[in-house]
């Protein structure tokens, strides 16, 4: 029964991930604002939110606490990410206040995790840690936001889009995880490279779209 439980997990897993990357592709594709745009990123939001919950009993089941560690960070981003596109009050909620309470959780837990992988020489200990310093700058920005009232406007639809496009990079790097870094063993490319390069490439596109945003018009 354990193994039906977690094969199914397992199976509705992989297929959120690959519901949430198409959604995400049609949702950064399409107009900011439009139909098409609200429902495909819906579709992403609700696909994110199984990925993360799922991963909770997986964990259990198959123990992996790198990919848990990744579940939550892209779990933050897409959560926060739908909260800055229909919370449209500058005043964040009680609730953001356990949201960030929970960030600072999960950035301790990738910080401990990865420095023990490093320490042990697992290279991919260099990612949670990556992780870890980018999840601060949203903590962060949500604990700014929390004191100030800053989240209106422009600014309001710049953070819902880098923390879409962040949660977007954490999927990528789980699926490349899953299909790529298996057939590096016995080379001499180290994993981390692998997780790292959606970051590498994609986050020059967040800073892009923040600036278009932000620009004066």
């Amino acid at each position: 029964m354990q193994d039906l439980i977690r094969q199914f997990l397992l199976v509705t897993h992989v297929l959120a991930g690959i519901t949430a990357l198409l959604s995400a592709a049609v949702a950064i594709a399409s107009k900011k604002g439009q139909a098409l745009h609200r429902r495909t990123g819906n579709i992403y939001s609700v696909a994110m939110g199984y990925i993360v919950s799922s991963a909770f009993p997986l964990a259990i089941l198959r123990p992996n606490p790198f990919l848990f560690c990744v579940a939550c960070f892209s779990g933050y981003l897409v959560w926060t990410g739908y909260r800055r596109a229909t919370q449209r009050a500058p005043q964040l909620t009680r609730f953001d206040r356990w949201t960030v309470l929970a960030g600072i959780a999960v950035i301790a837990g990738m910080a401990i995790y990865g420095a023990y992988m490093v320490t042990n020489g697992e290279s991919l200990g260099v990612v949670l840690l990556v992780f870890a310093g980018g999840l601060t700058i949203f903590v962060v920005e949500d604990i700014q936001a929390l004191r100030n009232g800053t989240l209106t406007g422009k600014f309001r639809i710049a953070r819902h889009l880098q923390r879409m496009l962040g949660g977007t990079i954490a999927t990528i790097t789980a699926v490349l995880v899953a299909q790529v870094v298996p057939q590096l063993a016995g080379t001499s490319i180290p994993p981390f490279v692998v997780w790292l390069t959606p970051t590498i490439i994609l986050t020059p596109l967040i800073s892009w779209w923040s600036y278009k945003t932000l620009a004066p018009t």
